[in-house]
C-alpha cells in the first residue's frame, strides 16, 4: 500500500529552502492584504469588541469598535474591520454593552460648598451629565468665568437661576422682573417653588416671553391642567397631591376643602444661622412638616382615584408637552423615611459625617412625628404614585429620570439615580423604558438630540459600558464596566478611585 507523506510547517518537518520562502512570501501577502482591508486607528480610545445598543428601539449589534477621538465617536464599525495601533487605548469588550451615559435631570450637587466628592460620586455610577436645580447669581457668574467645569465631573447640562419664591417675589410684576433679571444673567431655565397662583403665572408667562423653559413645583391654588401649559418640566409628581388630585372624582370639593385648610406654604429665604440649619432640616424631609388637613385631603384623593380621568389627564400632558421628572427615589425617602434599609444603606459612607447624624435623626423622628395611621397613608399615597408614573408611561407622556441629590435625606449622589431606575422598574416599566429615560430622553428635552443621548458617529464621547444586556434586565444598568466622559476612558480601577477620593 503505498502512503503519500504530508510535510507541515506546524509538525517541524522540513521544507525545501525555495518552497519554505515561497510559503512565507505568500503568507506575507496575505496577511498585508488582510490588513490593507481594516481601518488602523492610531490614537484616541478604541472599545473593541462590545454591542451597540440602540436605545430608540433597543436593537443590537454585537462584536463592533467604537473609535473616540478628540470627545467625539468618531466611528463604529464592525470589529473585524478596525485595528488598533501605535498610541491608540484598546479597551477589549467582548462580552459587554455599550450606552450612553446617564442624566441625572433633577440634582443639586453644586449646593455643597465643595461640589466635587459628589460630582466624581455620579460620575463613578455613569452619569455623565445633569441640570443642576438651584442656583443664584453667584454661581452664573461663576459659570461664565468657567469655573463649574470640574474635571472628572459629569457634564453641567442647564442651570437655573434663583428659585422663585412668594418670598423672593412677592407681586406679579415682582415675578416678571426677576425672570427678566435671570435672563440678562444668563439663567437657562426658571424654577419655581412656592409661588402662589398670581405669582406663578405670571412669571410662567414672563418665562416664555424670555425663551425660558419654566420648571419646578405647583402649589394646591394651582390646577394641574392650567399649570402644565406653563411648565416645561414638572418635578416629583406635583408633588404630593397637586398632579393626583386632577386623578380624582371628588377633586373640586378636595380643592375647596384644600384651599381652606392647607393655609400659606413656607417661605424659603430665611436670613439667622438658626433658621437657615431649620431649613436644611426641612428640605431633607419636609414630609415631616405635613399636617392633619394634608393627610385627610391626601386620603381623599386615594379614596376617589378615578383612573380614566388620570389618562385624560395624561392626554393634556402630552397636547401641552409637559414633561414629568417624578425623582421616584426622593419622594420614597421622604414618605417612607423610616425604612430601615435607608439607615443600613452602605453608601452613606459617602456622605458627610454632620449629614449622615441629621439624616440618623430625621430617620428617627419620622414615627414620633407621624403616627402609624399616617405613615400607613404615606405608603399607600407611594404606591399610587408608582401607579400614575406608569400610567403616564403608557400613555406617552415624557419622562425624565432625576435623583434630587444634594440636600435629600437618604439621597447620596450617584447612587440614587440607580435607585431610581429600579423604582421605575417596580412602577411597571420596560427595561428599555428605563433605559431611555435615562438616556435619549434628557437629550430630546434638552433640544441636543443631534450632540448626545445615542451610541452613534458624531456624538459626544460620554457612554457607559455594562457587563450585562440592559434590554433584559433594569439590574444590568447598575453592572458597570468602565466610563467614558468627554473621550476619556475610566476603567474599573479608576471609578473605584473616584469613589475613594469622595469619601470625606
Amino acid at each position: 500500500m503505498h502512503c503519500e507523506k504530508h510535510h507541515d510547517i506546524r509538525s517541524g518537518a522540513r521544507l525545501p529552502h525555495a518552497l519554505l520562502a515561497l510559503l512565507m512570501a505568500t503568507l506575507g501577502l496575505q496577511a498585508t492584504a488582510a490588513t490593507a482591508l481594516k481601518t488602523v486607528v492610531d490614537k484616541g480610545l478604541v472599545i473593541e469588541g462590545v454591542t451597540v445598543v440602540n436605545v430608540k428601539d433597543g436593537s443590537l449589534s454585537p462584536e463592533m469598535s467604537v473609535v473616540i477621538e478628540n470627545g467625539k465617536i468618531a466611528r463604529i464599525a464592525r470589529a473585524s474591520a478596525i485595528v488598533a495601533r501605535g498610541e491608540a487605548h484598546a479597551v477589549d469588550a467582548r462580552g459587554k454593552f455599550i450606552v450612553p451615559g446617564y442624566l441625572d435631570m433633577h440634582a443639586h450637587p453644586l449646593n455643597a460648598p465643595d461640589p466635587r466628592p459628589a460630582l466624581k460620586l455620579m460620575l463613578s455610577n455613569g452619569v455623565t451629565g445633569y441640570r443642576q436645580m438651584s442656583s443664584s447669581p453667584e454661581l452664573l457668574q461663576a459659570r461664565r468665568d468657567g469655573k463649574l467645569a470640574y474635571p472628572q465631573a459629569p457634564e453641567l447640562l442647564a442651570l437655573p437661576g434663583t428659585i422663585l419664591t412668594d418670598s423672593l417675589t412677592p407681586t406679579p410684576d415682582a415675578a416678571v422682573a426677576e425672570v427678566r433679571k435671570q435672563k440678562q444673567q444668563g439663567a437657562d431655565f426658571i424654577k419655581t417653588v412656592g409661588l402662589s397662583a398670581k405669582n406663578f403665572y405670571a412669571a410662567g408667562a414672563e418665562a416664555k416671553a424670555q425663551g425660558l423653559p419654566y420648571s419646578g413645583h405647583m402649589n394646591m391654588d394651582i390646577n394641574v391642567r392650567e399649570g402644565a401649559k406653563t411648565m416645561r418640566s414638572i418635578e416629583h409628581l406635583g408633588p404630593l397631591e397637586v398632579m393626583l388630585l386632577g386623578c380624582s372624582r371628588d377633586e373640586a370639593p378636595i380643592r375647596d376643602f384644600v384651599q381652606h385648610t392647607h393655609g400659606e406654604p413656607p417661605q424659603v429665604g430665611p436670613t439667622t444661622p438658626a433658621m437657615q440649619a431649620m431649613l436644611v432640616r426641612i428640605i431633607a424631609n419636609p414630609m415631616m412638616m405635613t399636617k392633619p388637613p394634608q393627610f385627610e385631603s391626601m386620603q381623599r384623593v386615594l379614596d376617589s382615584y378615578d383612573e380614566g380621568k388620570c389618562k385624560e389627564l395624561a392626554g393634556e400632558l402630552i397636547k401641552d408637552n409637559s414633561w414629568q421628572v417624578p425623582t421616584l427615589i426622593r419622594l420614597r425617602t421622604m414618605e417612607i423615611a423610616d425604612d430601615p434599609a435607608y439607615k443600613a444603606d452602605p453608601n452613606n459612607r459617602f456622605m458627610p459625617p454632620p449629614v449622615r447624624q441629621m439624616w440618623s435623626e430625621l430617620g428617627a423622628q419620622f414615627p414620633q412625628r407621624v403616627s402609624a395611621g399616617n405613615r400607613e397613608i404615606f405608603k399607600r399615597f407611594f404606591t399610587l404614585q408608582l401607579r400614575f408614573t406608569k400610567l403616564l408611561q403608557d400613555a406617552g407622556v415624557p419622562m425624565l429620570a432625576g435623583s434630587d441629590t444634594g440636600g435629600s435625606i437618604w439621597v447620596v449622589p450617584g447612587f440614587s439615580l440607580h435607585q431610581d431606575f429600579d423604582l421605575f422598574a417596580q412602577a411597571g416599566l420596560s427595561p428599555l423604558q428605563v433605559l431611555q429615560i435615562a438616556t435619549i430622553n434628557g437629550a430630546k428635552y434638552l433640544g441636543r438630540e443631534s450632540t448626545m443621548g445615542t451610541v452613534e458617529a458624531g456624538k459626544n464621547a460620554d457612554l457607559v459600558l455594562l457587563d450585562a444586556n440592559p434590554v433584559a434586565d433594569v439590574a444590568n444598568l447598575h453592572r458597570i464596566a468602565g466610563v467614558v466622559r468627554a473621550g476619556g476612558w475610566y476603567s474599573p480601577a479608576a471609578l473605584h478611585k473616584l469613589q475613594a477620593e469622595a469619601l470625606p
